[in-house]
């Protein structure tokens, strides 16, 4: 009840006989509470610094506890003032750690990682720095079971984002495919492609984490990556990745589904805008106002994530939709 306010077990025992059955002279009261001798005056000694009991004086010594409305408060307070000095002592630790960040030498900036259940350690860690996005590159081999990511779903709640591109292979897998859905159920948005260059694990701008080899031992070594012009490739990869993957939503069986059709009037909207016709002239084809028209294109460049005409033009072409 009180060892979260830092009491031992022992002082946390006698304080409470103290406070239910009144105070007591130190013999009686080792043996309420099954203490030796030297046992309970350690225990009576540390409620003493603490400020939950006092001593009367000789010749008739007492332990009396103080009331804990205002002793535990008291106490309370005392430890959340201990808590943010550390708070702020951390806080000065990282900004001293970020100043030495230019100054790292090479072999600081990438950590190998030997062993199945370090890397899975590692993901954890990685998941754990990042305080704004998680980026994902997920595809098999895995180092731990294909099961709900519990980390991810803590991370979500604690206001984390997750974008995550899922391998063919990896929602072909009908146990990853099940945890897929309970992540994007959490939040996370998901995109699908079908072939991954590797698996990555992004936090932020700070830490990655990749498979030495992307084989089947990809799970066994990884290379842990410190903030560097590395870090910063490995970014650009993703990006590129997520540009040209698929978007991924669930279906009616709860289960991923890639949202790569459109419809037909959609795929002859992109042929006569790529063959080059304006947006008043492609509506006159189709038979539908301009506003319509600029709405749709709207629409598909968000699908495809492109900023521009020529992007959603070339992503088109890549997906097979012109």
């Amino acid at each position: 009840m009180l060892q979260a306010a830092g009491l031992s077990a022992a002082e946390e025992t006698t304080y409470l006989s103290l406070v239910r059955q009144g105070g007591a002279p130190l013999p009686q009261l080792a043996d309420r509470v099954g203490l030796t001798a030297a046992g309970v005056r350690r225990a009576v000694a540390g409620l003493q610094r603490k400020g939950l009991v006092h001593r009367t004086p000789p010749p008739h010594e007492r332990v009396v506890p103080v009331p804990p409305d205002l002793a535990v408060e008291q106490l309370v307070r005392r430890r959340m003032e201990e808590l943010e000095r550390t708070r702020e002592a951390a806080h000065q630790l990282a900004d001293e750690a970020q100043h030495l960040v230019a100054n790292r030498r090479t072999e600081e900036l990438i950590e190998i990682v030997s062993g199945r259940a370090a890397v899975g350690r590692a993901f954890d860690r990685i998941q754990r720095t990042a305080r704004r996005e998680m980026r994902v590159l997920v595809a098999p081999p895995y180092a731990k079971p294909t099961e709900v990511n519990r980390t991810q779903l803590d991370r979500e709640a604690a206001g984390v984002s997750y974008r995550a591109v899922y391998d063919a292979a990896a929602l072909a897998d009908r146990d990853m495919a099940a945890a897929a859905a309970t992540h994007l159920r959490a939040g996370e948005q998901a995109r699908l492609i079908d072939v991954l260059p590797t698996k990555l694990a992004i936090a932020d701008q700070e830490l990655a984490l990749l498979p030495l080899a992307y084989a089947t031992a990809a799970h066994d070594a990884a290379l842990l990556v410190h903030p560097c012009g590395l870090l910063d490739a490995l970014i650009a990869l993703f990006e590129t990745v997520w540009t040209l993957a698929t978007p991924l939503s669930l279906a009616d069986a709860d289960t991923p589904r890639a949202d790569s059709a459109i419809s037909g009037s959609d795929r002859q909207l992109l042929s006569l805008l790529v063959a080059g016709l304006t947006d008043e002239a492609a509506a006159a084809r189709l038979g539908v106002s301009r506003r319509t028209v600029v709405r749709r294109v709207q629409h598909l460049m968000e699908l495809t994530n492109a900023r521009s005409r020529l992007q959603l033009g070339w992503q088109a072409r890549e997906r097979g939709w012109l």
